[in-house]
């Protein structure tokens, strides 16, 4: 199984170089592409299903080792991966068909998936920062790939606000390592004795930990890179980005608040108090600046900041139901923001619209399109049966079981913010669906197979894992109770 581990990671990027090499273009690309990245998520999916438990580990010291391990964390993001990439990686080859230079993005797109592999199963502190930063090195390149002055600008802008969250995290980093702790997750927490007379500067540090991880996951207040480098980028990057790049920034908080800081630890202190404030914040403010964005792919962007803090604010309530919420948020979320963003890239290759006043009636001439749109984002509002309805709820459960006197605040603020996601989402539907009488009938324009197929296989997940949503809730709950 460790040859597997060790495989998933190095395959894609080995490959994606091969191809790269050999400069293949059209359907050669496609194929070659394709089959990488379906046989690394294959991989992925195996160590998930199949390599709990099993670990590798290069040691020099305590603290500076690489460690990969497959835990009941790693087993979600790595399915996550693998169900992503791949319909991505689909719908993009189709999408930049007649690009200058596919091959680019393909390249780049490709080795992130093995460093997403091996950020998912990191079982150190040391090699988490490792991989998280060629992460983001890695997805610059996504953002400009146009290459014209905006791009690069928002590309700039994303390296930025990345390298600031980063260098917070690095700094807790050595303050693991000045206190006598390995930074491994498996052994859990620092102990008492290793914060003895230094718990005051520890809490701060977990604060910088957590506030500098979830800079990826658009965390107010350096949530600025999300709507900038998501308009410019091109489709399939803003799906991943959205769907996947964020939740590596919620898995960096998971970590540092379970396996670092521990729960106990942090439950009731004003660094909880503190997180608690900042999601809410950005769950209100997402939601609002959404609404008010005319543009469809910013409008998603500032969704996506308020979505993902829907996912740490559970987290944060370190309750059970919060963490169980949590984590379906972040799998129903990537499945939700990818069909919608592919959706908004069809209509934008397709029609070249950017506006949601100008795109009505589009509905009747992209029907499939529209179809997944809407699942997308009834599950996004949190409708039954969707899975968003399964997730929102049991964050919901997860403030109250708090036992805060404010408590009631958080689901006042979900279901505020639901209110305002309808809002802003169904007005694209009714302006795509409903363009009224007056509107003149025009030809079809819908997107094609390829760009089709995975929304359409992501929006029968939105709702089928919403209505059978039992055994993985059974099987969150049982990390739940390891974790908390």
């Amino acid at each position: 199984m460790t040859v597997l581990m060790v495989l998933s990671v190095l395959l894609p990027m080995g490959l994606a170089c091969l191809w790269r090499g050999m400069k293949l273009k059209g359907g050669q690309l496609n194929a070659v592409t394709l089959a990488t990245i379906g046989i690394s998520a294959l991989l992925a999916a195996a160590c998930a299903l199949f390599g709990e438990g099993n670990c590798l580990s290069l040691r020099w010291t305590d603290m500076l080792a690489l460690t990969l391990r497959v835990d009941g964390v790693s087993r979600v993001w790595l399915l996550l991966i693998a169900v992503i990439w791949p319909g991505v990686g689909l719908y993009a080859t189709e999408y930049l068909e007649h690009d200058e230079d596919p091959g680019r993005f393909f390249l780049f797109y490709t080795v992130t998936q093995g460093v997403l592999h091996a950020l998912a199963m990191s079982g150190n502190l040391v090699t988490f920062y490792m991989f998280y930063e060629a992460m983001t090195l890695l997805t610059v390149p996504l953002v400009l790939h146009n290459r014209d002055k905006e791009a690069v600008a928002a590309a700039m802008k994303y390296l930025i606000y990345s390298v600031i969250g980063a260098s917070a995290a690095l700094i807790g980093i050595f303050f693991v390592g000045a206190v006598g702790g390995t930074g491994d997750f498996a052994l859990g927490a620092l102990t008492q004795e290793q914060l003895a007379g230094k718990e005051g500067l520890a809490m701060g540090v977990f604060m910088a930990m957590l506030v500098g991880f979830g800079v990826k996951a658009g965390m107010f207040p350096l949530h600025g890179w999300l709507p900038t480098a998501h308009p410019v980028a091109p489709a399939p990057a803003s799906a991943v980005l959205s769907g996947v790049i964020t939740k590596m920034g919620v898995l960096g908080v998971i970590r540092v608040l379970f396996s670092v800081a521990g729960a106990e630890r942090i439950r009731g202190t004003w660094v909880q108090y503190t997180l608690l404030g900042l999601t809410l914040t950005t769950i209100l403010m997402g939601s609002l600046l959404a609404l008010k964005e005319k543009k469809l792919k910013k409008r998603l962007a500032y969704s996506s900041v308020s979505q993902v803090s829907y996912v740490l604010f559970g987290l944060f309530t370190l309750t059970e139901w919060g963490f169980v919420g949590a984590i379906l948020h972040v799998i129903f979320h990537s499945l939700m923001k990818n069909t919608l963003f592919m959706a908004a890239g069809s209509i934008i290759h397709k029609t070249g619209k950017t506006m949601v006043g100008d795109m009505d009636g589009l509905g009747k001439r992209m029907p499939w399109t529209y179809a997944f749109f809407t699942v997308a984002s009834l599950g996004l509002v949190g409708i039954p049966p969707t899975g968003g309805f399964i997730s929102k709820w049991n964050l919901a459960q997860g403030a109250l079981a708090t036992g805060f006197s404010f408590s009631w605040i958080g689901p006042v603020a979900l279901l505020i913010s639901a209110i305002l996601t309808a809002a802003y989402l169904f007005s694209v539907v009714i302006h795509g669906c409903f363009p009224g009488e007056e509107m003149k009938p025009e030809p079809s324009c819908e997107a094609g197979k390829r760009m089709l197929l995975p929304m359409g296989v992501y929006s029968f997940l939105i709702v089928g894992l919403g209505i059978f949503s039992g055994p993985l809730i059974a099987f969150l709950e049982s990390l739940a109770k390891i974790l908390l």
